[in-house]
């Protein structure tokens, strides 16, 4: 047992170093920057920018559908085969070049409509959208990064992330100095750094993936057919991830935008977390046996839970910490610091358990039924009952979404351990 534990640890140190020093210089540069921009613009210019960014991720979510994520899973055991990854990343770039056609032409008529109501002017509304609709283009090569966690190439992953969130720290800290950082250039600013990450991924992964010239039919009808039952609760939900600030911004003013949007970065807390579930979690899971999931299973959402329990105890009990970082604009949101840390906390425990859902292919139609279902009748409940033109509204209402939704992944993974495993993780 000692051998064999020795062995393991032996074969995971390298990919835990260097992720537990990568990840977190990703995060610690990207969140000082995050909280830096709420200290350097004004209320007006960081609701511009958190709208921006709110709107990206919206459309990235339309446009990827899923796609990326399936790499990983659908490769399976043979994912370390150059050609066999190469299958699926080629068929994950057919599909998403295709969406992206669709998305972008949608979110040139619904972003004029969205921002309607704030006077930004028509000038800098075109240069927020041209930065969101550039970082959806420069999203479609970060795929290649995909070739990189099933390799575990760790280092060669987040040392691009790392220079380019560097830089872009740097030349926000410059455009401040000479008075022109404003929402619309700290949007180009994140949108370049993306370019720039997506580009060293493709250059880095070409010893490890072996792409068809053209996407293989086998390939996407197997990925099709995987996301099949996932694609209309993924669109859903790349709606209601960023729905608060969509809320927020067709009935309130620019300071509650700038305000939701401010208690927002608190949330980013839990990335340095969430991104272990896609770097070590899903690929981990993924090639898991049969017979070793019950126990991991129950043993990484049990870690996840006594997580997320801590951090929301000390967000209620320690909400001054959290809100200096916001800055004196935001020095009134205690209330509500403790309840938005409380709705992080179930949205990266649902997260956990997603990760593994996915990674095991427990995809079902039942699902996705029951998931749009249960949400529309939620939030219409809370629209009915709720003021959403009020900051502690909108928390309130993305609070309740997410306790709806951690309902339905409960019964979901219970599913997937009663109806068992007919399929191995390689499929």
């Amino acid at each position: 047992m000692t051998q064999s534990f020795t062995t393991k640890l032996g074969q995971w140190k390298g990919s835990l170093l260097a992720f537990a020093v990568g990840q977190p210089a990703v995060q610690v540069l990207n969140l000082l920057t995050g909280f830096l921009l709420l200290r350097w613009l004004s209320v007006a210019e960081f609701a511009m920018f958190g709208v921006a960014f709110a709107f990206q991720s919206t459309i990235n979510q339309l446009t990827d559908l899923g796609f990326s994520g399936s790499i990983v899973a659908l490769a399976g055991e043979r994912g370390t085969e150059p050609a066999w990854l190469g299958r699926y990343l080629r068929s994950a770039r057919h599909y998403r070049g295709r969406m992206m056609l669709v998305t972008l032409v949608v979110a040139s008529v619904v972003f004029p409509l969205l921002t309607w109501r704030q006077e930004w002017g028509v000038g800098t509304k075109l240069l927020l959208f041209g930065a969101i609709a550039l970082a959806v283009v420069f999203q479609g090569r970060v795929l290649y990064g995909s070739p990189l966690l099933v390799h575990r190439r760790l280092r060669s992953y987040y040392q691009p992330q790392i220079v380019s969130a560097a830089l872009r720290l740097c030349m926000c800290l410059g455009l401040h100095l000479t008075g022109m950082l404003s929402g619309w250039t700290a949007a180009w600013l994140g949108t370049l750094a993306l370019g720039f990450v997506g580009l060293y991924y493709r250059r880095a992964a070409r010893d490890c993936v072996q792409e068809p010239a053209a996407s293989v039919p086998e390939a996407n009808r197997e990925m099709l057919s995987y996301l099949a039952p996932m694609i209309p609760g993924v669109a859903f939900g790349a709606i209601q991830g960023q729905l608060t600030v969509a809320i927020i911004t067709l009935f309130g003013s620019t300071e509650r935008i700038a305000e939701v949007s401010a208690l927002g970065r608190i949330g980013q807390i839990f990335l340095l977390l969430s991104a272990f579930n896609a770097v070590m979690i899903e690929p981990y899971i993924a090639r898991l046996p049969e017979q070793m999931l019950p126990r991991r299973y129950v043993q990484i959402l049990g870690g996840a839970f006594v997580l997320a329990v801590v951090i929301g105890a000390v967000g209620f009990r320690f909400p001054r910490p959290l809100l200096w970082l916001l800055g004196s604009k935001y020095a009134g949101l205690e209330r509500e610091t403790g309840w938005i840390v409380a709705s992080a906390c179930v949205n990266y425990f649902i997260s956990v358990m997603w990760t593994m859902h996915a990674a095991r292919r427990w995809v079902y139609w039942w699902n996705t039924v029951v998931y749009i279902s249960a949400l529309v009748l939620v939030q219409v409940g809370c629209a009915i009952t709720l003021d959403l033109s009020q900051t502690m509204g909108v928390i309130w209402f993305s609070l309740i979404t997410a306790l709806t939704v951690l309902g339905v992944q409960i019964a979901n993974g219970a599913y997937g351990f009663m109806r068992g495993i007919k399929k191995g993780p390689a499929g």
